[in-house]
């Protein structure tokens, strides 16, 4: 009698995200063990991820990095507008298409790690360590020169981080400890209408230093390296008040601080965490948001890295994306927090819904999202530094980049009931269907018993529909419509065998999206291994 053909079918692989910390572990099927350059689309199928649009045609800093990328906003006669600023080769730039030098007549500065700020309806303020805060007027939707802000009263604050909010601008001073804000409205006062916090009164376990400051909710939250200090009532100055202190839980990375909404998320020590989760839980063990991948990530964004790593939240696609740009190769993470977002009001504490992947290759040096719903970044095009956005399937209109996903170690113990899973698996055929709207050149490996040596099948799949694009208003491009995107399932010839298997789908991407809808696995049973 023929040995039966046994099926396995993993819907929407990869649906749970990345697991790299028990990846040689028997895992459930939904996570995967590699996913890089993927995103999750609508319906929570594994995507490939978009790439880089160039914008930039004529000026800026050559090829020298633009390390710093900063959305202003302001009005040309009432008509929002939104503006990019960027910094490299101890210059700073705007514009888009031209980058125009509106270093002005700053002191000249000794880096470029600079942080910028939105103030009132009509300023960008900057601060850098060491460095005189610097200001510019928008005017008429126009970013003008920056010039050092001279102090009306009061001595400016030169430290590392800086937040506009509440009315008043608040800057880390040089000692690193003492938190200093602006008279109302009006960022050269610093001593009349002005005031400052000393940390150093607050630290839970001797001395901390400040790493970066947010505004959350109606709080000001000051992120030490160790610690968190929370005050209430910051826009009403007379009743500033410590509200909080969380201990044994800090930032080591000041541009990992981002606002989600109800939430903000920063690196830690433990990988990324969020701050509402760790307010709630900071009377038992906290779970980073990041466990999923936690030691390769940590090795990856380690402390030493801390001035090197940038990140943004992209809220039309709901991913906190952060890379560290320090690195021969930029490395970079995206956390799908769509879902999250929507649930962390009634379980602040339920992180599993979180979706995480890696991003190989995504070239950026710097990055930032505008109000307008645009995602800018930094990189090199060509020998020369640009600015560019997030959209198309290319990386800077020609480099084409590769999907990648893969299993989980599968036993397939006993798919019918039964036996154990100690017996060979003879694999005879995979069917991977995917949705898209081109052709792709798709690869298969297979890897037996925690080898990583591979057996590799390629095989052309043709997904005949019309490409579907991400819009953006600016640049005319209409909203993501899966009704364009084709679905098909084409077949590929296995072979060879094992106890355990993982199999990898590799999609070359040019141009084009694609999801992955569905693995079909098909195998017979084969002598037993003990």
């Amino acid at each position: 009698m023929p040995t039966p053909i046994v099926p396995i079918t993993i819907q929407a692989p990869g649906k749970k995200g990345l697991n790299s910390q028990e990846s040689n572990t028997a895992l459930d099927l939904a996570w995967a063990t590699t996913l890089d350059n993927a995103v999750f689309d609508s319906v929570g199928r594994i995507a490939s991820r978009k790439g880089i649009t160039n914008l930039t045609t004529s000026g800026g800093p050559g090829a020298n990095n633009l390390s710093q990328a900063f959305c202003w906003e302001g009005f040309n006669s009432n008509v929002p507008v939104t503006g990019v600023l960027t910094a490299g080769n101890l210059k700073l730039y705007t514009g888009t298409t031209s980058l125009s030098d509106i270093t002005g007549t700053i002191t000249a500065p000794t880096a470029n790690n600079w942080q910028f700020m939105n103030f009132r309806s009509n300023k960008v303020i900057g601060v850098q360590q060491g460095h005189t805060p610097i200001v510019a007027t928008i005017a008429a939707g126009a970013l003008g020169n920056f010039a050092n802000i001279t102090a009306a009263s009061g001595s400016l604050p030169t430290g590392n981080c800086g937040l506009a909010a509440f009315g008043r601008v608040w800057i880390l001073d040089s000692d690193n400890t003492t938190v200093k804000y602006s008279a109302l409205l009006d960022e050269t006062h610093w001593s009349t209408g002005a005031g400052s916090i000393d940390t150093t009164l607050y630290w839970p376990k001797g001395r901390d230093y400040v790493v970066a400051l947010a505004a959350w909710e109606d709080k000001l939250v000051i992120f030490g390296r160790h610690s968190i200090i929370i005050y209430s009532s910051p826009g009403v100055i007379a009743s500033l008040a410590l509200s909080n202190i969380l201990e044994g839980v800090g930032c080591v990375a000041r541009d990992s601080v981002r606002s989600i909404g109800t939430d903000v998320l920063f690196l830690s020590e433990s990988g990324i965490r969020s701050l509402r989760q760790s307010i709630v839980t900071q009377k038992s063990p906290m779970q980073e948001l990041s466990l999923p991948v936690r030691d390769s990530f940590l090795v990856e964004f380690s402390p030493g890295s801390a001035s090197t790593i940038r990140s943004a939240f992209n809220q039309i696609d709901g991913i906190y994306i952060i890379s560290n740009v320090g690195t021969s190769t930029t490395v970079t993470y995206a956390f799908d927090i769509k879902n999250y977002i929507q649930q962390q009001i009634l379980n602040p504490t339920d992180t599993s819904s979180i979706r995480i992947s890696r991003w190989s290759g995504w070239p950026v040096h710097a990055m930032a999202y505008g109000r307008n719903g645009v995602l800018y970044v930094t990189y090199r095009n060509g020998s020369n530094e640009a600015v560019g956005y997030y959209a198309g399937y290319y990386d800077g209109g020609t480099t084409s980049y590769t999907l990648n996903y893969s299993t989980p170690w599968v036993d397939l113990a006993n798919p019918e009931g039964g036996e154990s899973g100690t017996f060979l698996k003879i694999p005879k055929s995979a069917n991977i269907t995917t949705v898209g709207s081109s052709s792709y050149q798709v690869s298969i490996k297979l890897a037996f018993d925690f080898d990583s040596d591979s057996y590799v099948s390629t095989q052309s799949i043709v997904n005949a529909g019309t490409a579907s694009e991400y819009g953006i208003a600016e640049y005319g491009i209409s909203e993501y419509n899966a009704q364009n995107r084709i679905p098909s399932t084409k077949k590929f010839p296995l072979a060879r065998f094992g106890q355990h298997m993982k199999l990898t789908v590799q999609i070359p991407i040019s141009g084009k999206e694609i999801s992955v809808q569905k693995i079909d696995m098909f195998f017979k049973k084969g002598r037993a291994t003990t």
